[in-house]
């Protein structure tokens, strides 16, 4: 099983053993909230070490982000908005939300601005949230004048 067949399996687990609720009704929704807001804002000073904080040491996805995370910071200046949190539900291992995340670019810059619609897996690392893996399940581009946006 690869490790999007297991995401999935886990996702669909999760979403059946919990009814959604917001941050403010749920003190774990609040905690997953926060570790999300500390990412994005380590990410948007380009911090990667703190990014690293908020990740998981053995998630699959540690060691290709903190690279592409490098290689990011080095070639451009993004600036990360949290624009949507939905904590969906968690088991005894993993907790899920489904997070809507606004990526932009400087003026000027041939970045093309984006939304990501995301589902986000966290994981316990020592008696912390800490994410683990992400699915992305959309994106919409912002479509600006002269600027040909990838086809959603």
């Amino acid at each position: 099983m690869t490790v999007t067949d297991r995401l999935v399996v886990t996702l669909a687990a999760l979403l059946g053993l919990a009814a959604t609720a917001g941050a403010a009704d749920n003190p774990l929704a609040a905690n997953l909230r926060g570790v999300m807001e500390e990412n994005l804002r380590a990410y948007d000073a380009e911090d990667v070490a703190g990014v690293q904080r908020t990740m998981h040491t053995r998630s699959p996805e540690y060691d290709p982000t903190v690279a592409a995370l490098t290689e990011q910071f080095r070639d451009e200046d993004l600036t990360v908005k949290l624009v949507d949190f939905k904590y969906m539900g968690h088991d005894d291992e993993f907790a899920v939300a489904r997070v809507k995340i606004n990526v932009e670019g400087p003026p000027g810059s041939v970045f093309v601005n984006n939304t990501t619609d995301n589902l986000i897996l966290f994981h316990q690392e020592g008696g912390v949230w800490k994410l683990w893996s992400d699915e992305v399940l959309g994106v919409d581009f912002e479509q600006r004048i002269g600027v040909i946006a990838p086809p959603k």
